[in-house]
């Protein structure tokens, strides 16, 4: 019968690689493929709120790649199923590459820069500067919605725009709050006069500390932040005090990190 084609499996199953649904548009199946594709957009980015938990993430991946799965196995079992069929005005290579590129090159970044900046963000650690709480090459992940509705707390670790280079984030720990009088002396912290009971700092001794600086008050809408590692960091002690709106979100666990005991617990 003119217009009669054979279905290939692997084509099918590679198609849905590519994009979720596109192997069951392949297969004649349209209406089925564009659910499929828009069910997968809307998990990927509906249940993304469950990455601000590591229980969640590990919940949200078993879902996001489950759906995936069983999108690609029913594409690859559908052609084999089907053998041949009576070809659509859909099914045409351009097509395909038009789906292909609406989903991955539209679509997807899109969903990934909401999620990113709105919702929860990874970042892996590059230096020791926030040594112990975090290692090199730690992986966590933050809580970009913290601050949309708080003030950053004393204790937090912060992301926010390095001030000398807002292409640049950086990682530090909430010492200082606005209105607050900070004074370093001999290593030791003194907010408003009195001595901060600074159970973060560490002090390793690898290069000259700046055991002394200040006295200075935090300006409005602003923090003060250090290094937990304070012989080692590059902080407010060298490049003024953070201003609050640059401060992008909290960082909440680490999902992946040389010591395993800590992967999955909450940053203090």
């Amino acid at each position: 019968m003119d217009g009669l084609r054979k279905r290939k499996p692997i084509l099918a199953l590679i198609l849905s690689l590519l994009t979720p649904g596109l192997g069951q548009i392949y297969n004649g199946q349209f209406k089925k493929g564009i659910s499929y594709l828009v069910a997968f957009y809307l998990v990927y980015i509906v249940f993304s709120f469950l990455l601000l938990t590591f229980c969640g993430m590990i919940f949200y991946l078993i879902i996001s790649m489950g759906l995936f799965l069983f999108i690609v196995i029913d594409a690859f079992r559908g052609a084999n199923k089907l053998k041949a069929i009576t070809l659509k005005p859909f099914n045409k290579w351009y097509i395909y590459l038009i789906i292909f590129l609406i989903g991955n090159v539209a679509v997807r970044p899109l969903l990934g820069w909401t999620i990113r900046n709105h919702i929860a963000r990874a970042y892996k650690i590059p230096s020791s500067t926030m040594v112990p709480a975090l290692l090199v090459g730690d992986r966590l992940i933050a809580d970009m919605r913290s601050y949309k509705s708080q003030q950053p707390k004393r204790g937090d670790i912060i992301i926010f725009e390095f001030p000398k280079d807002p292409s640049k984030d950086f990682i530090k720990r909430v010492v200082g709050m606005e209105g607050e009088k900070v004074e370093i002396v001999n290593n030791k912290i003194y907010i408003n006069e009195k001595l901060l009971d600074d159970r973060w700092g560490n002090f390793t001794k690898s290069g000259p500390p700046l055991d002394t600086w200040g006295p200075a008050v935090v300006p409005k809408d602003s923090l003060f932040v250090l290094g937990d590692n304070r012989d080692n960091s590059m902080d407010s002690r060298f490049f003024g005090f953070v201003k609050i709106e640059k401060v992008k979100g909290k960082a909440l666990y680490l999902y992946w990190a040389k010591n395993k005991s800590i992967i999955g617990m909450e940053l203090k």
